[in-house]
């Protein structure tokens, strides 16, 4: 009779933590299914600027400003590594890439450069199919967070394709448009902001090329 009771008990238990996990996994199911459809709404855009920080645990930071219209193309980085800073600015047309490199000694360009650059408003939650995003979900931890006065939820232990690590990686993703606004992986902790609509022609105007040695 004892080892019923026991035996009933114990299946209780099972039923339980089996309905539990189960509320778990389709409450980030459909948290994250709803970011990643937001984060689409962004993602076709061809008119948008895209901020970076990027703290690393040596106290570097890197900075990148991102600028895109249509086709044109700019982005703005600053190395800053105990107050000593290297600015490189890269421009594309669509047809050919300069790029313009700055430190406290010199002032270089590379014309016609094989440099790429390509910061889109990527979906950091991209998965393969339904399945994965499932199966992920099952293991993911996914809470509520005010993070620079907007909701967001903060991710660990999904599987994201678009990171190199998902085992260390947190991600924070705003609620109402599904986009990455803070990630922390391996160490680096990276911001970033955006902008849509508001990039003008005359970002994309190169420096004066007397200014620097061509090489």
């Amino acid at each position: 009779m004892k080892t019923k009771k026991v035996l009933k008990a114990i299946g209780i238990i099972v039923a339980v933590i089996i309905i539990l996990l189960l509320i778990h996994t389709f409450r980030n199911y459909y948290i994250i299914t709803d970011l990643q459809n937001k984060n689409l709404d962004y993602s076709k855009l061809t008119n948008y600027y895209i901020k970076t920080t990027a703290s690393e645990s040596d106290g570097t930071i890197v900075t990148t400003k991102y600028y895109r219209k249509d086709n044109n193309q700019v982005a703005f980085l600053e190395r800053n590594l105990n107050g000593e800073k290297t600015k490189i600015s890269i421009y594309n047309n669509g047809e050919k890439t300069d790029v313009f490199i700055e430190t406290k000694d010199s002032k270089i360009a590379q014309l016609n450069s094989e440099t790429i650059i390509n910061q889109y408003v990527f979906n950091l939650l991209e998965t393969d199919s339904n399945w994965q995003i499932f199966l992920g979900s099952f293991f993911a931890n996914v809470k509520s967070t005010d993070y620079n006065n907007k909701e967001c939820y903060v991710i660990n232990n999904f599987v994201f394709l678009n990171a190199i690590n998902y085992d260390n990686t947190e991600a924070y993703i705003e609620k109402d448009t599904g986009l990455l606004v803070k990630m922390s992986l391996n160490g680096i902790d990276t911001k970033r902001e955006y902008e849509f609509g508001n990039v003008e022609d005359t970002i994309f105007i190169e420096p004066d090329i007397s200014q620097y040695t061509v090489k």
